[in-house]
């Protein structure tokens, strides 16, 4: 608030006007008057600086050149509205924040038009706005960051409001005037202070006890969807440190079941959990063929807990849990922790949380989890992990430990352990 944006982007396109023949759409989500549009900015300049347009009362045109600006809603009356753009130069959409996945899926291929340029602006409202997704990245798109600090023009009494906003909420104060995204939806299941602690957890070298070793795999064949396995292993008897992850897109059922032989032999994996829906069965067949031991994982099943609606969403906040106590220590990988943010629950009439399922995620623009996902079977499997014997033959040497703290490892002295998953 305060940066100027709207300002800048109407003055540009005016000169721009002045000295080419444009066609320009100046759009938003929904627009029920034609004053919620960037119309009335449009005309005041106008008449302030005495440009040499002519202001109808729903379109303004150019005398000389006839430039035109219409304005509109691309949402009328619930449906999708992008008629007769296929010819625009110029689209300016303001307030990009409440712009959906459905409407850019429908705008952006219709704007064809060669060197046609598309400006969005837009305070963030969280972190997977569409607008901003669709734009992170780009090579061929431009991002200003600008806010109140940065305009020599901003009224005092504009800096004035920003400091009474700073001393009372500092949260409401990054998010307003520093164009910071919302920490957290209110269905969101992680807060971003939450995911990015995690990977700088430190735990105490000293803590003894069995390792143990949990490989999560959640598989994908083909398209934008990645196959990953990730690797969680104990740091004493309740901590646990996320110490391996690996993608692959485009890899058949033979090479997954490979890789996983070949990482359950690498990193002495005690127990691999393989998402069964789609083509992950056939990698559990393989595996089971081959006398690997391996866990199918179905998140449509229900879960031990009647409080969740299925085995994955117990599976997600059974990982919330683990964080929440700062009991996991996360890889440093940016996509990892933004799908962890991308996770979202709801409640259903019975009271169950649920979390949100893929295809919904995918409805609205969000990416597959993969990798959040791979991570979460590691996690869900932890309980039936601590619980396994081993022989004392296969105690990791390299640790160091006694018997007994191998036996405390797996629960069999009279030492109470703290329960996971039960709250």
């Amino acid at each position: 608030r305060g940066g100027g944006k709207s300002h800048t982007v109407a003055r540009l396109l005016l000169y721009c006007a002045e000295k080419l023949k444009l066609r320009i759409v100046c759009g938003r989500e929904i627009q029920n008057t034609i004053q919620e549009s960037v119309y009335t900015l449009i005309s005041e300049l106008i008449f302030q600086y005495r440009l040499y347009f002519e202001v109808g009362a729903n379109k303004i045109t150019h005398r000389g050149n006839e430039t035109t600006f219409n304005f509109r809603g691309f949402r009328e009356q619930g449906a999708i509205n992008i008629q007769g753009m296929e010819g625009v130069d110029v689209v300016w959409i303001d307030e990009a924040q409440g712009i959906t996945k459905k409407t850019l899926d429908a705008l952006i291929p219709t704007i064809r038009k060669e060197k046609a340029k598309i400006f969005f602006t837009m305070n963030r409202f969280v972190r997977n706005d569409p607008v901003y997704q669709f734009c992170q990245g780009r090579a061929d798109c431009l991002h200003i960051k600008i806010n109140y600090t940065d305009n020599p023009k901003c009224p005092e009494a504009l800096k004035h409001e920003a400091a009474e906003c700073q001393a009372k909420s500092p949260e409401d104060y990054e998010h307003i005037w520093l164009g910071e995204p919302l920490p957290k939806e209110d269905d969101a299941l992680l807060t971003e202070e939450l995911v990015y602690t995690a990977p700088k957890l430190e735990f105490y070298k000293g803590s003894g006890g069995l390792v143990r070793r949990i490989l999560g795999v959640d598989v994908a064949r083909f398209g934008e969807d990645e196959t990953v396995f990730s690797i969680i292993e104990t740091k004493g008897v309740t901590f646990w440190e996320h110490i391996y992850q690996d993608t692959k897109r485009n890899k058949d059922t033979m090479w997954t079941t490979g890789q996983i032989c070949d990482l359950q032999r690498r990193f002495n994996v005690d127990l691999t959990v393989v998402d069964e829906g789609g083509i992950g069965g056939g990698v559990i067949d393989r595996l089971t063929e081959l006398t690997h031991p391996v866990i199918a994982f179905d998140g449509s099943v229900k879960a031990k807990f009647e409080r969740y609606s299925n085995a994955r969403s117990q599976g997600y906040f059974d990982l919330k849990e683990l964080l929440e106590r700062g009991h996991l220590k996360l890889l440093n990988d940016p996509a990892l922790l933004e799908q962890l943010l991308n996770i979202r629950f709801k409640y259903k009439s019975s009271g169950q949380r649920a979390i949100i399922s893929k295809d919904e995620m995918r409805k609205e623009g969000v990416k597959s989890p993969d990798r959040a996902d791979a991570l979460m079977m590691a996690v869900s499997q932890i309980d039936d992990c601590l619980s396994h014997k081993h022989d004392k033959e296969n105690i990791n040497p390299q640790y160091g430990i006694t018997e007994d703290e191998a036996l405390l490892g797996q629960g069999q002295v009279n030492t109470p352990l703290p329960a996971f998953g039960l709250s």
